[in-house]
């Protein structure tokens, strides 16, 4: 399962020299990750409510980045769930400029909830698998 998403790079979005600043494809792999879960009838709202989960947290998050994005260029952002483990999975993220691969990301989340036995504390859990089901395309 894949998804891809549009991002029109603003003024907004790049530093002095009108090349996107890095943070921005952190934010539009989280982004893509979200409208990935979309894409497969699972929005995070519905999620935290149906599985009683606080989200699913970065716990490790890389890029390589193979050709600057200008104010300007329209970007395609895809997304996919490249594994599933235990209580995480990996999204990977690819972002085009027409037919040119800019950045390649990686990040690493967890199912997470809320842990009754320590004040503030969260802790992983299994991914339940209807949610792994879902995005083979079973359910």
């Amino acid at each position: 399962m894949r998804n891809t998403i549009r991002i029109e790079i603003e003024w907004g979005d790049c530093d002095p020299a009108e090349i996107v600043y890095y943070p921005n494809y952190f934010r539009w792999f989280n982004f893509g990750a979200h409208k990935l879960f979309d894409a497969v009838g699972l929005p995070f709202a519905r999620l935290i409510k149906d599985y009683n989960i606080l989200g699913v947290p970065l716990l490790d998050a890389q890029a390589t980045f193979r050709a600057p994005s200008r104010f300007g260029d329209t970007l395609m952002v895809t997304s996919q769930i490249a594994e599933w483990r235990n209580k995480s999975f990996v999204v990977n993220h690819e972002i085009y400029r027409d037919d040119t691969l800019c950045v390649e990301g990686r990040e690493i989340r967890a199912w997470v909830a809320k842990d009754d036995t320590r004040p503030g504390g969260i802790r992983a859990l299994p991914v339940p698998a209807e949610i792994k089901r879902r995005f083979a395309g079973i359910d």
